[in-house]
């Protein structure tokens, strides 16, 4: 079975979304005020930060601009017990805090003998620019 290697792995820190916690609203199916996360799990990751290429809606949508994206091995994330969702928050990226939410995942790297994708490109994006120092 071929396990791609990732290319500079970073451990990066993430919170998963706990919806069965959370208080939710009945008809929208969304968090009232605060969204509870569970425990944080680490995992190495390929990071690039600033592109946000794949992400733009056409004819008249909005165009959901990303901070970039990390790229995971879905080796490494099965081996910890995770399955990224939309919403699932990073906390840190290498040595850097950040406050950033997935907004889009891309399965990639498919193979033959494997059945499919072996990576997931996750795309992220900052909710609170404006609380963080960071460029990105």
């Amino acid at each position: 079975m071929p396990i791609p290697n990732l290319l500079h792995p970073v451990p990066i820190r993430i919170q998963q979304l706990d919806l069965t916690e959370t208080y939710q609203d009945d008809d929208y199916r969304e968090p009232i005020q605060q969204a509870l996360y569970e425990e944080t799990k680490i995992v190495n990751g390929q990071v690039m930060f600033g592109s946000d290429e794949e992400l733009n809606v056409k004819l008249g949508g909005v165009a959901a601009g990303a901070s970039g994206y990390v790229l995971f091995r879905y080796y490494d994330l099965n081996k910890k017990g995770i399955e990224l969702k939309l919403n699932d928050r990073f906390i840190k990226i290498g040595n850097i805090t950040i406050d950033a939410y997935i907004i889009k995942l891309t399965p990639k790297g498919h193979y033959t003998d494997v059945g499919g994708a072996t990576l997931v490109r996750a795309f992220f994006a900052d909710r609170a620019p404006s609380r963080q120092g960071l460029d990105i």
